[in-house]
């Protein structure tokens, strides 16, 4: 893992409410009660977190990864090999972040999963129709990214028309004309500058591309945004901590004198 997917997967970890403080994620989830939240918070119904005790020891964390992977990973496609699991559950520096991020992505595919599903059954066939066309998300930040054709419905390069999937969409509708007057009337319009002049094609799709990766640059830098933002917050309670201490150390020691 690189350092973006690592402040994008901290950024996300924050993002979720929590039972306990986020201090050291290695030892923060290595009973896997906080990973059993994370599940919790996207499918509520799919974790009873009282089956998932707080653990200090090394056995009984591996009995709540094991648990955890039986009963609510193999439910989002996923499991977690038994060396794993003890890697997790020993602390091991970096392997948390690795199962957080499948964990993440699982949890992408299966809330995509969901929302194609819905809307197949709120759209009308032909809507359902140009539905299966699309594939699921893949990696991390899936279901912020666009969606693509899958490699069997894929045209041949070259003979792609930017209008063709809407205009078969619109033919396939109940009750629409299919005269050359309807087909006129779904036609996209080519994009125009400012002065009303049309733009090339190439040239518009070279600046959206450009537009989606500043995008993505921004997001990434808002993310490592939060996540200092997060180190901060945690540096002010340890100092806040320590002067407590301070003070209760303080007066015992002029009593002393």
């Amino acid at each position: 893992m690189n350092e973006n997917e690592l402040e994008e997967l901290y950024a996300w970890v924050d993002e979720i409410p929590l039972s306990r403080p986020k201090r050291n994620i290695t030892r923060d989830f290595s009973d896997g009660v906080m990973a059993a939240e994370v599940v919790k918070h996207f499918f509520p119904r799919l974790v009873d977190l009282h089956s998932y005790p707080p653990a200090n020891g090394i056995d009984q964390k591996i009995i709540n990864w094991t648990l955890l992977n039986k009963k609510v990973f193999s439910k989002l496609n996923l499991d977690l090999a038994s060396d794993v699991i003890r890697q997790v559950a020993n602390c091991t520096h970096n392997v948390v972040e690795c199962v957080l991020l499948n964990i993440r992505r699982k949890i992408d595919n299966k809330l995509w999963e969901q929302k194609q599903k819905a809307e197949g059954n709120d759209k009308p066939e032909a809507d359902q129709n140009a539905a299966t066309e699309e594939s699921p998300p893949k990696g991390k930040g899936a279901l912020k990214t666009g969606k693509t054709l899958p490699a069997a419905a894929k045209p041949s390069p070259g003979k792609t028309k930017p209008d063709q999937k809407l205009t078969k969409v619109a033919k396939s509708k109940p009750g629409a004309k299919q005269t050359g007057e309807g087909n006129k009337n779904v036609k996209a319009k080519p994009p125009v500058d400012v002065a009303g002049e049309p733009v090339p094609r190439i040239q518009f799709e070279e600046k959206e591309q450009e537009c989606l990766a500043k995008e993505e640059t921004i997001q990434i830098l808002q993310a490592k945004v939060r996540r200092l933002e997060h180190l901060l917050h945690l540096k002010d309670i340890r100092i806040e901590d320590l002067t407590q201490r301070m003070e209760q150390v303080r007066p015992s020691g002029q009593n002393r004198k």
